[in-house]
């Protein structure tokens, strides 16, 4: 549990040196890195209701999981609006106009919602890929701007990492006779992100959108450590797992942010 009012208030104003002091390149990747995250955290609450429009077909322990979830989610969303405001200045009104603005995309991702099963694996995936993403931009960007900023980043981290676990551990309660399906499951869900191009605003496989900024085998790395979690195989070792967010493309210090 932690408190963004007390870490991050909405009238915070960042010290003008971090900004002044910022590597050009990370303040403008930053930024446009920003203008994605603040949406696509907020996206969640589209997928919670299209979850809770099929509560009658999930378990309670499931939806009580679903609720914690939507509300970390909802402060990851208010902490990168207040982070995207104070960096970039952009209003809070007009990151409500954008939003306003989306259009949620269920049906492209229709295969990963096929029931409470599906969804939970794939939450494993989204949130431990999230885990990793999240890593990197804490070390390229955050980390940066002060301790308020460099504290929300590592909140991020660490409360994908307990989605992802709370994901596994209700998998391992409550699907254990289907636990020999995880790893097609996985599979699937990998070719479908990689097939998608564009992310489609449901939450769910963001990381179709910038995909590019990993190593090639970023997906497969991911898969042999859910399948870890739940005790279906080794955990890849630690080098493999740094390379999922430390991992520059040849000829970049950064890896670019694409718009």
């Amino acid at each position: 549990m932690w408190d963004l009012d007390a870490l991050l208030p909405i009238d915070y104003a960042i010290p003008p040196q971090f900004i002044e002091l910022a590597p050009r390149e990370v303040y403008t990747n930053f930024c446009n890195l920003l203008s994605r995250d603040v949406y696509s955290e907020g996206d969640s609450q589209c997928l919670y209701d299209y979850i809770q429009s099929r509560a009658d077909e999930m378990s309670p322990e499931f939806l009580a999981m679903l609720n914690l979830w939507l509300a970390d989610e909802l402060k990851h969303y208010e902490a990168l609006r207040r982070t995207y405001h104070c960096i970039a200045g952009v209003s809070f009104t007009e990151m409500d106009r954008q939003f306003a603005t989306r259009f949620h995309e269920i049906e492209p991702i229709e295969m990963v919602l096929t029931d409470e099963f599906t969804i939970l694996v794939t939450l494993m995936f989204d949130e431990i890929g999230s885990v990793y993403s999240y890593r990197r931009d804490l070390w390229e960007y955050y980390r940066h701007f002060g301790t308020a900023i460099q504290k929300i980043g590592h909140h991020l981290v660490k409360d994908e990492g307990m989605h992802f676990n709370n994901a596994a551990e209700l998998l391992l309660t409550k699907h254990t006779h289907r636990l020999g399906e995880v790893k097609e499951l996985l599979e699937q869900i990998s070719a479908l992100e990689k097939s998608l191009q564009k992310y489609h605003k449901t939450f769910f496989l963001d990381h179709a959108q910038e995909q590019y900024r990993f190593p090639s085998h970023f997906n497969s790395v991911l898969i042999r450590f859910i399948l870890a979690r739940l005790g279906l195989r080794i955990q890849p070792d630690r080098s493999e797992l740094q390379e999922l967010w430390q991992w520059v493309p040849t000829g970049y210090q950064l890896v670019p942010i694409f718009r």
